[in-house]
């Protein structure tokens, strides 16, 4: 074949360059300057294709080699186009530092001679200059960029602002290096097949730890693996769990079982033969885990632990085993939550706390060994009949009258139906544990084994005779034993809650525990070994267990470190990922296997976790991260895509297009799995440019304007958590670059969201959730849509974290122009529907909007509706008018305050002109009571002085009348009348 030249060379590539294909392009110039050199055109067009592909360091290379050779033989029209792309290609390259400020000073000459005196390309090169100038700033500052961004919300606020306490999982017990739970059984992680390298480095990571069970599980799977390995490869392996929960009293509770594990393995390791002692051990962690109620001597021991841990957290010297490591952030919130199980429960009672006690009862379906679809199906062939009796017989829950409301009434119920057989899913209990049963029906506590019971009056002489109907004076002896000695678990009470309640929900199924327990000692053999003890059938099972977690950290010794981390896991994660945590640097911020539970249904789901989740992945073909759908698995259809669709408004294809990563399973019924692919990828697998802008205005509109959540009191079959805000969406942008999109895709997206030019054919979704897959085929003609009440909110969150995109962007407002500003809003400002509770008020629905009295949007504002907001997104109605902040720093009913960061200029403006606010929620469309900036009212304490903060959270104003006067920036809030 004869060689082509250079002209050929360069025709082919523009051919691939018009069809956007622009890696291919490269290198066909790239060989056409190869084959001519001496030619400046060449160089140029490869420095046009580069650029493209977000290479700009190699754009900037190519468009200095030709400009050299323009320097020889001047070209004004070549010149102009390498004039107008060098200073694009420098700023970039400087914002990703591909391309130093050392190149620049010795490229000075080239860069300079290409600088038109006037021309098109003006405010690239005052792009360029600024980007030269902050260079070293935004080096030095992108810590505090980051951590900036990192602490502002990216959900939505609810009603109830305190976290919910879930003391009893639901899950299958999983091994992570074997399964995701007995009914998720794909993609094992084999430990015999990773290399000795690997070996040395294993992490797993558990978002939403809850009770512990599969931190505790994955110990036996992860010894058992360990000990057939090689001796070679048991000396290499390091192995690193971290079991992390939102929740600070669900850290402490793991917190004292872990310790209480720490004394058995103590036991062990020194031979101390105290049969008694240890049973004792092993009974107070089998209470705390699965009791409502505690032994007295149980009761004894475990508050012990919690003074100990009281003492030891509080010190520098902090004494804990050598395997396990509380971060330093978590310690407060483990302390607040110790000290009130320690102070604050004298009061109560173990009669009143086994009286709100009730064991679930069987269920009409029991159908044995069920699966998810099995009792799905069970369901739906029940009769409207069969479910009205159901609802009435089993949960005191009549059906409406009216026809309408009686089949929205009926859908409602099926899922109930669904959600108490799946979470307890009674039909594969066996009947080993029947006896128990009967007696858990007279006592509401579980048996204590043999070793134990002499201490409990009318025990044995009960447990004897429990299947051939005691006496009631003997069932009368053994409750009343119970309620004079025994006491109410405290670690089932939650010290952080906000509305204080004397005693915990403790509506639960105590055999559902026991038997899913059971079934992983079935499915890990460890029966095998051991059988169960009739005598004390639940103690049995979960002294197994727990024997297994011992024998496990025993194997592992120095080999395993057990941390326990306090948290949000989106946050915690990308504090790792930028690497602005606080752990101890040798611990991983890369993880082989991320279990997330069911979090994601309340989290946004896939978009989430591939936004800031999959950061934390291993690149490696066996790595994964996964989660399980609880909250609403039927209303997706059996159908994965449709889950996957809803959030991240992808069809599973496109997503793991979108994203780079690899979709290993989906159904809502199982495990959704997903793994990562090596990135940066190559932009030819990623989607298109045309086709990443269209999706990322679906989502942007999509944030703003999000489809009307259902009320979870009326239509139980539609529960969607959909909390994502503009905090989330610019976490994604952030994300983008990473997966291999160029920079200045991003970066003129978000400058065309600034500067409020968007132009759109898209419509919002103006329906209920699910979204249908369809939905994307509805457009409208192409339009300028009104971005100016988001504004605020995208220059704030801009300013924040501006020294943490890893973009440029056009910047109005600097981090020293934002403050953080409270205003009163206690709970009598909440309309009737919140304070009723009428719809969920957990649910992540809140914003605050801010509106110019007396002007047309002000009446809009009062007479809120669902299509108030969407028209002044779609008519520009209130032009400057109106401001909608979803981004709040502290909001809810208990409050007593809502606070929120705005440009300070904007404040002032807003303060002269007499503004007001509301909040407002998006689901049944309910506003506040209104508040209006007033300057009249500075310094009537009555009223509550409003504080300012900056960023780094000090206050900079005061309560005095005359600091206030000085500082010019009142935020003092009336009620007002529209």
């Amino acid at each position: 074949m004869p060689k082509r030249c250079a002209v050929q060379l360069k025709e082919e590539g523009n051919r691939y360059f018009k069809s956007r294909q622009f890696a291919q392009a490269a290198k066909l110039y790239e060989q056409a300057e190869e084959v001519e050199p001496g030619d400046p055109v060449f160089p140029s067009n490869l420095s046009a294709a580069l650029y493209e592909t977000g290479d700009y360091a190699g754009s900037y290379q190519a468009i200095l080699r030709s400009a050299k050779l323009l320097s020889e033989s001047p070209n004004p029209p070549l010149a102009a186009k390498l004039s107008s792309r060098l200073p694009k290609a420098l700023t970039y390259g400087l914002r990703n530092r591909t391309v130093s400020l050392k190149d620049c000073h010795n490229d000075k000459q080239f860069i300079e001679q290409l600088k038109l005196p006037t021309g098109i390309s003006d405010d690239a090169w005052q792009e360029l200059e600024r980007a030269v100038g902050e260079h070293d700033t935004l080096v030095q500052q992108a810590r505090t960029g980051r951590l900036n961004f990192v602490s502002l919300s990216m959900a939505r606020k609810a009603a109830r602002s305190d976290l919910e306490y879930f003391t009893i999982g639901h899950d299958d017990v999983m091994s992570i290096i074997t399964d995701w739970g007995s009914e998720n059984k794909g993609n094992p992680f084999d430990l015999l097949k990773v290399s000795e390298q690997r070996l040395s480095c294993l992490s797993f990571i558990w978002g939403g730890g809850g009770d512990g069970r599969h931190v505790y599980g994955s110990i036996i799977g992860l010894s058992q693996a360990f000990l057939e390995l090689t001796p070679d490869q048991r000396q290499t392996s390091r192995v690193h769990f971290t079991l992390l929960d939102i929740h600070p009293t669900t850290i402490a509770r793991n917190l004292c079982l872990f310790m209480m594990i720490d004394e058995l393995i103590t036991m062990r390791l020194y031979k101390r033969d105290d049969g008694v002692q240890e049973t004792e051990i092993k009974a107070t962690i089998f209470y705390v885990w699965m009791g409502v109620a505690l032994p007295s001597y149980c009761h004894v021991r475990f508050m012990n632990t919690v003074k100990f841990l009281l003492r030891e957290l509080q010190t520098s010297s902090c004494r804990l085993p050598r395997w396990l490591h509380v971060t330093k952030d978590s310690i407060p919130g483990i302390v607040a939550s110790l000290r009130y199980w320690d102070t604050q429960l004298s009061f109560q009672t173990v009669q009143e706390m086994l009286r709100r006690h009730r064991r679930f009862e069987r269920r009409p379906v029991n159908l044995p060994n069920l699966h998810l679809k099995d009792i799905k199906a069970g369901i739906d062939d029940m009769t409207d009949e069969e479910v009205f009796k159901f609802g009435q017989m089993q949960l005191h829950m009549s059906p409406p009258s009216k026809k309408e409301a009686r089949q929205e009434w009926l859908s409602g119920m099926r899922l109930m139906m669904f959600e108490i057989l799946a979470s307890g899913n009674d039909g594969r209990r066996s009947a080993q544990f029947s006896v128990e049963e009967a007696w858990y029906g007279i006592t509401q506590c579980f048996i204590p084994p043999k070793v134990l019971r002499y201490r409990h009056e009318a025990f044995d002489e009960l447990w004897a005779s429990v299947l051939r109907s005691p006496s009631q004076n003997l069932k009368k002896q053994a409750v009343e034993h119970i309620e004079a000695t025994w006491k109410p678990n405290p670690s089932l009470f939650d010290g952080v809650q906000e509305v204080k309640f004397d005693y915990p929900s403790v509506e639960f199924n105590a055999f559902e525990m026991v038997e899913r327990i059971s079934q992983f000692n079935s499915r890990m053999g460890l029966f095998k070994k051991r059988r169960m003890d009739e005598d004390c059938p639940a103690y049995s099972v979960s002294e197994i267990f727990f024997d297994a977690v011992v024998n496990g950290l025993l194997a592992l010794k120095d080999h395993i470190k057990i941390e326990l981390l306090q948290g949000d896991i989106s946050q915690e994660l990308m504090k790792m990922a930028h690497g602005i945590d606080d752990r101890p640097s040798d611990f991983p911020r890369m993880f082989t296997r991320i279990w997330l539970s069911n979090v994601p249904d309340y989290t946004h789901g896939p978009m989430n976790t591939a936004t800031f989740v999959m950061p934390n992945l291993e690149p490696e073909p066996d790595a994964s991260v996964a989660s399980n759908c609880l909250l609403n698995p039927s209303i997706w259809k059996d159908s994965g895509d449709n889950l996957i669709y809803n959030y991240a408004l992808l069809n599973g294809n496109d997503f793991a297009r979108f994203f780079g990563c690899h979709i290993v399973a989906s159904g809502p019924w199982d495990a959704i799995e997903f793994s990562a692919k090596p990135l940066p990828r190559l932009l030819s697998t990623l989607a298109t440019r045309e086709e990443l802008i269209l999706w990322l205005t679906r989502v942007f509109i999509t944030t703003i304007l999000p489809p009307e959540p259902p009320n979870p009191r009326a239509e139980l079959l539609c529960r969607v958590r959909y909390p994502n805000n503009l905090v989330a969406f610019f976490g994604l942008l952030m994300r983008l670059p990473t997966i291999g999109y160029p920079l200045h895709w991003i970066s003129e997206y978000l400058n065309t969201l600034l500067s409020d030019n968007l132009v759109t054919d898209l419509v919002p979704y103006r329906g209920k959730f699910p979204i249908p897959p369809g939905e994307p085929a509805q457009h409208a003609p192409s339009r300028r849509v009104n971005l100016n009440p988001w504004l605020s909110e995208l220059e704030t969150i801009t300013a924040l974290s501006y020294e943490a995109l890893p973009f440029p962007v056009s910047l109005r407002l600097r981090r020293d122009d934002i403050n953080t500003y409270e205003a009163p809003l206690s709970m009598k400002d909440f309309g009737p529907l919140t304070l009723m509770e009428k719809f969920g008020n957990y649910d992540p629905v809140f914003s605050l909007v801010f509106y110019k009295r007396g002007t047309p949007v002000a009446g809009m504002i009062q007479r809120m509706n669902r299509d108030t907001i969407i028209n002044v997104f779609e008519k520009g109605h209130g032009n400057g008018e109106v401001f909608v902040l979803s981004v709040l720093d502290q909001f809810g009913i208990t409050k007593e305050r809502v606070r929120w960061k705005m440009g300070k200029e904007r404040v002032a403006k807003m303060q002269e002109e007499k503004w007001a606010f509301v909040a407002y929620r998006l689901d049944c469309h309910e506003i506040s009571k209104s508040f209006q900036f007033s300057s009249s009212l500075l310094g009537a304490s009555k009223c509550g002085f409003s504080r300012f903060f900056d960023c780094s959270g000090q206050m900079v104003g005061s309560s005095t009348s005359s600091d206030r006067t000085a500082d010019k920036r009142p935020t003092i809030y009336t009620s007002c009348t529209p």
